[in-house]
């Protein structure tokens, strides 16, 4: 019969084992509390790849606080460079909430987005807009109105060239 006994290799395994997990889960509890107390983080990441024929960089700085979020990027790419940037913020308002995006590419080009949602008793509205460097854009508008006997849904958009469409559903709520 063979004995069922731990060997003293196996046991110094394990315990070299169950010490790593305990300083894991002690640096996780740590970076945990330390993450939950701070207000705003920003990292950084760069990555360089070469080769016989390419070769290639690219970096990233990211920043986060509450409410906000800026992302930088730059790199090259067989000698060149590129860059761009995206950045959100959404704010509170008394009564909804105010977001703008913007978004450059690597070629200049500039997106902006707007938006803000309002609510009260009877329904919401929620209006978006969306520039570009180049001239295109358009805004949109949705506003719900609800009572007791249903609801008025009135949507619109209109474009930087003066088109426009809009629309009015109304929905009854059954007797």
């Amino acid at each position: 019969m063979t004995s069922h006994e731990p060997s003293p290799t196996s046991l110094t395994r394990r315990a070299m084992v169950a010490a790593s997990a305990a300083v894991l889960a002690l640096a996780g509890a740590a970076v945990t509390a330390e993450s939950a107390d701070a207000q705003s983080r920003s990292r950084s990441r760069s990555v360089t790849v070469s080769g016989p024929n390419h070769s290639a960089t690219r970096n990233a700085e990211i920043y986060r606080s509450p409410g906000s979020t800026t992302v930088s990027r730059s790199g090259t790419v067989d000698g060149q460079p590129y860059s761009g940037s995206r950045s959100r913020t959404t704010v509170a308002t008394g009564d909804g909430y105010a977001t703008t995006a913007t978004h450059t590419g690597p070629a200049g080009n500039t997106q902006t987005r707007t938006g803000q949602v309002t609510v009260d008793e009877n329904g919401y509205s929620r209006s978006s807009e969306v520039q570009t460097s180049g001239g295109y854009g358009y805004e949109r508008d949705v506003d719900v109105y609800r009572d007791e006997s249903g609801a008025v849904i009135t949507r619109g958009v209109t474009t930087n060239s003066g088109a426009s469409r809009s629309s009015t559903v109304v929905r009854t709520r059954p007797d």
